[in-house]
């Protein structure tokens, strides 16, 4: 029988053929500063009012197995370690992230926990979370129109773990498509509701990441899935996405490697947030902030953060959670001029309710403005990575109009343009308005190309991704009440894609985050033993992050 390729087989042709020695250097390292991120994330999580209560609705079904349970160490069963892992993770917004997905909490949960079932060395970890960024990634990069945002996008999610389950199973060709395949067959479909405010969206990682990796045990025993999943009319692209005839996202392997664009939060946060929280503590820095003394906030972002500004909104009337207040940058900002930073901890219960009320009380005074120079250089910014940005296959801008004027049905969000935005583009420096307006003729153009030629786009649509940089950026202006005005802004934030300084931040993250946990002790040797993994003949990350150890 003749078999045609599909998206997801051109996909596992090279995932199930990939060599760590491929990978060059800067890509292994981010991968180690990835997972040492997570189990910052991990160690934190496991203190969140939410994660406990997770854990212990666990506990009442949970079975022996082969598996730490960080930071337990109680020794538990495959799946119920990656689905709490995966909780954990994605607990208090101290993930990672690449452009339009997070993926840390399967591509760094299944490879460890597996690698401690299974008997696995840290060379097959890595190898194994390399390809589930390298395959997730890429179909991150190639849906830019649709309605779920970051989280929402736990069909990513699945196709991570299923490719990195599959790869440390040593799968074929044959069983890896199928694996990938069945993952995309069944993927979630995370609501609005339940993401930014409830406590909820804990959970939007979990059952994504444990099927992932089940779709992996059942191609292995030879079940087999529709492998045009992805494409077909009545497929993913389909019924999940507002593209129609999608190309295959899975091109340039070992030429452009998303693990590259990796981002790694500072803060307790939504990384919409990161640039303002930035630019306050700056400001903090130069000046201490009475926040008794604060007549008025205004911060200037991009469009997008007016966009999640809208999704924060309590899901009860007035009621502040860690959620909403992660996700606001109102809020974020209001909680960083109170506590001078915003790690994790501070979102543990105790200490949430002793401050939660001056933030409510803050961010009232506050107002959040689109500033059309922080959109434009998010942009710049994707655009230094990319081939042609704004083409069809590059962040193309009809599609990312389509999908703002979709969020604004919804929830009455910020305009993509409207006729007061004319004015405003008009008055920004020469060299941005002939930017936009190339990037939206490269958009219009790449579009009437297909449509009358079938021209699916540039072939190469990734550049070099160590260029790419995350520039999430926004302004605070104080007005204080005896009329003296502070202001501050940063444009590329901390830890985000192209800052030099994202290894130590991580490192710091880590005894930061896992310090109340572990100890400081115990933190610096995790970090040892994770940046020594490439050598290691046998996994004891996950014991070494647990209490027990």
């Amino acid at each position: 029988m003749t078999r045609t390729s599909t998206h997801l087989t051109e996909a596992a042709a090279w995932a199930s053929t990939f060599r760590l020695e491929s990978a060059p250097r800067d890509v292994i390292e981010l991968s180690k500063w990835q997972i040492a991120n997570i189990l910052s994330a991990i160690l934190s999580g496991s203190r969140a009012a939410s994660g406990q209560k997770v854990r212990r609705a666990v506990r009442a079904t949970q079975g022996p197995g082969p598996c730490t349970l960080i930071p337990h160490g109680e020794r538990v069963t495959l799946l119920d370690a990656i689905y709490l892992h995966a909780v954990y993770a994605n607990t208090l917004e101290l993930d990672d992230f690449h452009y339009r997905g997070h993926l840390g909490p399967a591509v760094v949960v299944v490879p460890l926990t597996m690698a401690e079932a299974f008997g696995h060395d840290g060379a097959a970890v890595l190898r194994a979370q390399i390809v589930a960024n390298e395959v997730a990634g890429r179909l991150g990069w190639a849906i830019t129109a649709e309605i779920r945002h970051g989280h929402q996008r736990s069909y990513l999610l699945r196709l991570a773990a299923a490719t990195a389950a599959a790869a440390l199973l040593g799968l074929e060709e044959a069983r890896f498509t199928h694996a990938l395949c069945i993952a995309m067959t069944q993927p979630e479909f995370a609501l609005h509701r339940g993401e930014f405010s409830p406590e909820t969206k804990v959970l939007s990682a979990a059952s994504s990441v444990v099927e992932g990796t089940r779709a992996a045990l059942l191609a292995a025993e030879g079940l087999t899935a529709a492998r045009d999943i992805l494409e077909h009319p009545a497929g993913f692209y389909r019924q999940f996405t507002m593209h129609r005839d999608v190309p295959t996202p899975f091109v340039q392997f070992e030429d452009a490697w998303c693990t590259h664009a990796l981002c790694y939060k500072r803060y307790s946060s939504c990384a919409l947030a990161a640039g303002a929280i930035d630019a306050t503590r700056e400001l903090q820095a130069q000046n201490p902030i009475d926040v008794d003394s604060i007549s008025h906030i205004e911060i200037a972002s991009s469009l997008p953060a007016l966009i999640m500004e809208r999704l924060a909104d309590p899901h009860e009337p007035s009621l502040l959670t860690p959620v909403n207040v992660q996700f606001s940058i109102r809020r974020s900002v209001a909680a960083a001029l109170i506590l001078g930073d915003l790690r994790g901890y501070h979102f543990q219960p105790e200490a949430f309710a002793s401050w939660s009320s001056g933030v409510a009380r803050l961010s009232a005074t506050t107002t959040l403005v689109h500033d059309w120079r922080f959109t434009m250089e998010q942009l710049k910014g994707f655009d230094a990575g990319l081939n042609h940005g704004g083409g069809r296959r590059s962040a193309d801008m009809l599609q990312l109009h389509r999908t703002s004027s979709a969020f604004r049905a919804m929830f009455g969000s910020a305009r993509a343009i409207g006729r007061r935005d004319v004015g405003r583009i008009l008055s920004l420096p020469r060299d941005d308005r002939r930017y936009f307006v190339g990037r939206w003729a490269r958009s219009i153009g790449s579009h009437l190309r297909w449509r009358m030629t079938g021209d699916p786009g540039d072939s190469r649509p990734l550049g070099d991704l160590r260029k790419l940089s995350f520039r999430l950026g926004s302004r605070v202006t104080i007005t204080l009440a005896s009329g003296h005005v502070l202001s501050a802004e940063r444009v590329l934030p901390t830890g985000m894609a192209n800052d030099p300084g994202r290894g130590a931040m991580v490192h710091e993250k880590l005894l930061a985050e896992g310090g109340p946990v572990l100890g400081a002790e115990r933190c610096e040797t995790l970090w040892m033993c994770v940046m020594a993994l490439d050598r290691a003949s046998a996994v004891t990350v996950p014991a070494r992050a647990s209490a027990g150890w």
